[in-house]
């Protein structure tokens, strides 16, 4: 027949507890506590905590083992496991004045601030001084500053001597903007314990806010001589290296702080920003996962993290994290202009204005903010705007290379004569980047000036180390000079200096290929894994080189291996993913897609992935429910809420859908797909006036484009106004002529039965665009259905020449040429079993032949086979029965038949099978 278009097991693990092993050893509770205490004296708080660990095995009513426990959990900023032991070790007799203060430092991390005042209320007297100072803390951090003045007054009076109320008052001074009064507070603290950790951390980081980095550092060192663990004096430090940009030193100072406390969110989020600093971008990524996963609302971690995605394209990604950050601190200026363009990167400068606003509104501008206000002016084409907030940025810093390269870029756009001498100037100023120069070369290497190129590579040759970016400019230049071999010369260069510079192995490789070399081509990115085992982008061009050769398992191949080699990446799982779809692979897809996910689950992208492959296996719940949340992670935003409205019209939510895509065209009016989608949700809801206002309302918008006149034509035709939908369809078709258009003529033909004037469109279409094989494809569908089979089989032979190996040809070829008794039929039949040799069509149509060509015994075979795959397929069961009756079971033929024609399906061939039937039973 003809195609057309229209438990795992679970087994069990058996774990053996340190404890009990331990507990079997004869020592008891008491004991072990006291060895636990001497060996988190000498430092080995590993053992210690095992040894506590078997203390309340041994006894679970211990008081001192839990307070014990609860210190070490404490240290180690293990914040909810410390309260959880400091409780227990009270429930156990452990005296509530010394436990109840350590009870509310674990509170006061946790940012439990209500939990102090209503869980540890405090009797006066100086017992419960240490714990007045922390409830005090705690009122601080709730804003309640005059409630904790009142405290720390009657607190001082009753204890003068204790250093926590110090520690306490000084926070209160700090509050009020006194600092020198802070700072007496703190010393009178340490004159009374020296060792008391909390001042000495507090006056260190008063030191630093005050332009003091030095003496902050020698008093983060006391700390350390007190106590070396302590990761927070480590973390200060290493905040005080980077500030001073070594790094190394940075480093060394968090590796410390981590080994002391490996949970510590503070030391894993400095980590981070080391690595991200370093400019090793994806292992930024990576070590932030750890710190968002555990504290998804941390501003510091929201803002890193858009930063790092930012600087590796990731827009979307990015995009969330700044949103959250930017709702949690509505005020801070990095967030707003870092949002603001990667709003603008995503194509959306008027969401970037909105979002830069309030920055632009501060009293202080920041140059930084002005950039960008600048960039965003530059994507409206507002060039004279442009200048004006570049060269307002520049007054504020007048000798930075940086704005003084945005005020030459936004000047070149205007064509004003000064640009390059303002980019000449940024790229002369002292300790400017290279981006004035790159600017320079890359409008040079733009404007074709191959020579003035070259001469700018060489003078920012001379201004900085070698560089394999210059050689890959270099390359590029003689690529314009059309001088290949100093091309290749020039990327070699490049890559001598750093292996794994990928830009240089791309052009190469080009080159290669422009050579007809592919070989050549792989191999310059296999040298660049020799030199980095794991670069995604040389396993991902790989990977498309493997797709270009059509070696599809080695392009499986490869995307499987980047993935596995980058837990974080998407680019391999979304690509394996589509190819799984496009193969229909969908579980294999949906599996992918899962991975993507978990490896990101605020990325957009991965999540738009995860739907669309539960839309392809019909999961509209899920697909719903993972558009739903590409639409929160992109508040504002029209597009992801088309997505939603594609699940719901699958789910035939019509009501929905159209409520969605209305909220989709209130974000943006003029979205065409919103528009679009919408028209087709009132047509189904035969609600064909607004379909019809919206038609307008899109052409009044776009009266150059089509899309209007579509969706009147769509409109028409469902009415069955057949003559207004044709004319539609041919405005449609005169703005953008196309086959598809030409399609929906031939779909009103039809329906007016005049498919002849139809396919003459098509066939005119056709010799001017002979390549057009969707067109040819539909034109020789509408002739089978006509009967018009040599018409037919001319067109699926050019199909088959242009388009070797494709399914529906074949099959549709093999059944034209048996109507037109063609002897090549048969062979075009097998072709496409061996391409399918489950399809149900493809089975009918072989079968069909085999029984007409003669061989009707093997013929028969084929067909119960189709008729397994597709029990329904009137035409199917015609040609089984006729089989059965040329294989002499006139009985079994006369029954299919007779079943046949009682479901009155209405098929092509159901007059000649009424004919057999009657004469079948006429016989019987």
């Amino acid at each position: 027949m003809p195609i057309f278009t229209p438990t795992s097991r679970l087994l069990p693990a058996l774990i053996l507890g340190a404890g009990l092993l331990t507990a079997c050893s004869g020592e008891d509770s008491a004991t072990l506590v006291a060895e636990a205490r001497a060996m988190a004296a000498a430092g080995d708080y590993k053992a210690a905590m095992i040894q506590l660990k078997n203390a309340v095995a041994e006894d679970d009513k211990n008081p001192e083992a839990r307070y014990e426990l609860g210190k070490l959990y404490l240290d180690q900023n293990d914040l909810a496991s410390a309260e959880k032991e400091f409780r227990r070790a009270r429930e156990a007799g452990y005296a509530a004045n010394a436990i109840n203060p350590m009870i509310a430092r674990a509170l006061l991390g946790q940012r439990e601030f209500q939990r102090v005042l209503d869980e540890l209320p405090a009797p006066a007297g100086p017992d419960a001084a240490t714990l007045q100072a922390l409830r005090a803390t705690a009122e601080l951090s709730l804003g309640r500053r005059e409630d904790a003045r009142k405290t720390l007054l009657h607190t001082q009076q009753a204890a003068p001597d204790n250093a926590e109320v110090h520690l306490a008052l000084a926070q209160l001074a700090l509050a009020d903007g006194d600092a020198d009064k802070a700072m007496q507070a703190l010393d009178q603290a340490l004159r009374i314990d020296p060792r008391h950790h909390d001042s000495l951390l507090l006056k260190g980081d008063l030191l630093r806010a005050t332009g003091k980095p030095a003496e902050a550092a020698a008093v983060y060192r006391e700390v350390l001589k007190i106590d070396p663990r302590h990761a927070n004096a480590r973390l200060a430090l290493a905040g005080i290296a980077l500030a001073d940009n070594k790094l190394a030193d940075a480093r060394s100072e968090v590796d410390a702080a981590l080994k002391a406390s490996p949970n510590n969110l503070q030391a894993r989020y400095t980590q981070a920003l080391i690595d991200f600093r370093e400019k090793k971008t994806e292992r930024a990524r990576d070590h932030l996962a750890a710190v968002l996963k555990r504290a998804p609302n941390y501003v510091p971690a929201l803002l890193l993290g858009g930063s790092i995605e930012y600087a590796l394209g990731n827009l979307q990604t990015a995009e969330a994290h700044l949103n959250k950050a930017v709702k949690a601190a509505p005020n801070n200026l990095y967030a707003l202009r870092l949002l603001a363009a990667t709003q603008l990167r995503l194509g959306r400068p008027d969401d970037a204005s909105k979002t830069l606003a309030p920055a632009l509104k501060s009293a202080n501008q920041d140059p930084g903010v002005l950039v960008v206000a600048g960039e965003i002016a530059l994507a409206k084409k507002d060039f004279a705007q442009a200048s004006a907030y570049f060269e307002q940025a520049a007054q504020h810093s007048p000798d930075n290379a940086a704005i003084r390269t945005e005020l030459g870029i936004s000047r070149l756009a205007q064509g004003d004569s000064r640009a390059m001498a303002d980019l000449q100037a940024a790229a002369d100023m002292e300790g400017s980047s290279s981006r004035a120069d790159t600017f320079i070369i890359l409008n040079q290497l733009r404007q074709q000036q191959f020579d003035a190129a070259l001469t700018s590579i060489a003078t920012l040759e001379k201004k900085q180390a070698a560089d394999p970016l210059i050689w890959n400019y270099r390359g590029a230049a003689y690529l314009g000079k059309q001088d290949a071999v100093r091309a290749r010369d020039s990327f070699s260069q490049a890559l001598k200096l750093d292996p794994a510079f990928f830009p240089a192995a791309a052009n190469l490789a080009q080159l290669d290929l422009k050579d007809k070399q592919p070989a050549a081509a792989r191999q310059r990115f296999e040298a660049i894994l020799k030199a980095e085992p794991k670069h995604l982008n040389a396993m991902l061009a790989l990977a498309d080189l493997a797709l270009r050769d059509k070696d599809e398992k080695s392009y499986v191949n490869w995307l499987e291996k980047a993935a596995a080699a980058h837990p974080q990446a998407l680019q391999p799982r979304v690509a394996l993913a589509r190819y799984q779809l496009a193969k229909g692979d969908r579980n294999k897809a949906l599996a992918t897609a899962r991975e993507a996910v978990n490896a990101q689950p605020d990325n957009p992208v991965a999540l738009d992935l995860l739907g669309t492959t539960q839309l392809a296996l019909g999961d509209t719940t899920n697909a719903l429910g993972s558009y739903r949340k590409l639409a929160e992670r992109m508040p504002g935003q029209a597009a992801p809420l088309v997505k939603v409205a594609t699940a719901q019209i699958t789910a035939k939510d019509l009501p929905g859908a159209r409520k969605t895509l209305q909220d989709a065209l209130r974000i943006q009016p003029d979205f065409l797909d919103a528009q679009l989608m919408l028209g087709g949700v009132e047509i189904q809801g035969a609600r064909f006036d607004e379909a019809s206002k919206l038609a307008k309302q899109v052409q009044q918008q776009k009266p150059d484009k089509p899309a209007g006149f579509i969706l009147e034509g769509d409109t028409a035709f469902a009415r069955k106004d057949y003559p207004a939908a044709l004319a539609a369809f041919e405005r449609a078709h005169k703005l953008a002529p196309s086959g598809a258009l030409l399609a929906r003529q031939l779909q009103v033909f039809n329906a007016t039965q005049r498919p002849g004037e139809g396919e003459k469109r098509l066939a005119a279409w056709l010799v001017a665009n002979p390549q057009d094989a969707d067109t040819r494809a539909l034109l020789a569908e509408s002739l089978i259905r006509r009967k018009q089979y040599a018409a037919a089989a001319e067109h699926y032979l050019v199909l088959n020449k242009s388009n070797p190996g494709n399914l529906l040809v074949l099959n549709n070829l093999a059944w034209t040429l048996s109507e037109l008794n063609d002897k090549r039929a048969l062979s075009f039949a097998e072709q496409a079993l061996k391409l399918k040799p489950d399809n149900p069509a493809v089975l009918d149509t072989y079968g069909w032949l085999l029984v007409r060509s003669g061989n009707a015994a093997k013929g028969l075979g084929i067909l119960k086979k189709a008729q397994s795959k597709a029990p329904d397929a009137a035409e199917i069961q015609w040609h089984l029965a006729y089989a059965l009756n040329e294989n002499g079971d006139k009985a079994r033929a006369r029954q299919e038949l007779k079943m046949l024609l009682d479901r009155n399906v209405g098929f092509t061939a159901e007059a000649q099978a009424r004919q057999l039937y009657n004469h079948l039973t006429a016989t019987h």
